[in-house]
């Protein structure tokens, strides 16, 4: 079995307030401060691995898309962890995914009266870099006037997806989008544009 961290509160907290950090500052770029003795188990990153083990317990449910769902990948987060496996990502509390099976349909969004039990979506991804093409213009709470960032290495359409959830607020999905030791997270409260290139 991989080892997880190696001091498991310290380590979880260091990350956890990069996650905190990366939610009340969307689209800026946040450092995950994982321990170097973590280990992550074949197919997950060790980025993707590091966030898993900090915000999942034995009363959260995990779903992972079909490219990361090794037996591996799951013996590890449930001995770590004691996360709930679940098969339907509608049911799950957190969806783990690679760019390029990142989608929001049928994903929990929680409820006006309890928007806190939507989704969290965790991507890992090959970028994070403002490159060439279209960009992301956001605005809202946590963003002084506004923040640029790039896609991502996520599609077109599923931001265009994401601005058409807008219209739900406070029901939506958070997003983790992590690759290598950083981290953008942008919340359901963020308000995004897409800018032409």
């Amino acid at each position: 079995m991989p080892r997880g961290f190696a001091d498991a509160t310290h380590d979880a907290q260091a990350v956890f307030r990069s996650v905190l950090d990366a939610l009340s500052r969307p689209g800026r770029l946040q450092t995950l401060q994982a321990s170097d003795g973590l280990q992550a188990p074949a197919p997950l990153s060790r980025g993707l691995t590091a966030l898993l083990l900090t915000l999942l317990d034995t009363e959260t449910s995990l779903h992972l898309t079909e490219q990361l769902a090794s037996d591996a990948a799951w013996m590890y987060c449930r001995f770590h962890t004691g996360v709930q496996r679940e098969g339907d990502a509608a049911q799950a509390d957190f969806v783990a995914t690679r760019a390029s099976h990142a989608q929001l349909d049928g994903l929990r969004l929680g409820s006006d009266e309890a928007p806190q039990q939507g989704a969290t979506l965790i991507v890992d991804t090959g970028s994070l870099a403002l490159d060439r093409g279209p960009g992301l213009r956001l605005t809202g709470p946590g963003i002084e006037h506004e923040q640029r960032m790039g896609l991502c290495g996520l599609p077109l359409t599923f931001w265009q997806q994401r601005i058409a959830m807008q219209p739900l607020f406070p029901r939506g999905v958070d997003l983790l989008l992590v690759c290598g030791s950083q981290l953008i997270g942008v919340p359901r409260s963020t308000l995004i544009t897409i800018e032409a290139p």
